[in-house]
């Protein structure tokens, strides 16, 4: 569905069971911890598909964590691509991931600005 967000802010707190410091501390430790790189993505596509799907694997489990939806979902997809589930469009899909990945960080940012404001 289309109804996923970049950032579901009250699913995210929902998560952490209604502690808006610890979900915000899950926010910063995202924007630490979860770097994503495409040119390494890429090299390890050359290298090992399976290796590839793993990184994005963790990418996908740390973004739902935080209930950044359209990165999980994405990720799950171009995750199934990677393990030969579905043949979608490889360079397709790592350009939409690409692009809401940055998104995603934008959103965070901005979240964490809103808050120190």
């Amino acid at each position: 569905s289309t109804m996923e967000q970049i950032l579901n802010y009250l699913k995210g707190i929902e998560l952490t069971d209604n502690d808006k410091e610890l979900y915000n501390e899950l926010l910063n430790l995202y924007l630490t911890e979860t770097k994503f790189d495409v040119k390494f993505l890429n090299e390890l596509i050359l290298k090992s598909k399976e290796e590839a799907a793993s990184y994005i694997h963790r990418i996908k489990g740390a973004s739902r964590q935080i209930a950044a939806e359209k990165l999980a979902l994405k990720g799950q997809q171009l995750e199934d691509v990677l393990k030969n589930k579905t043949n979608e469009s490889l360079p397709l899909l790592i350009n939409d991931f690409c692009k809401i990945y940055n998104d995603t960080i934008n959103e965070i940012k901005k979240h964490q600005s809103n808050l120190n404001n």
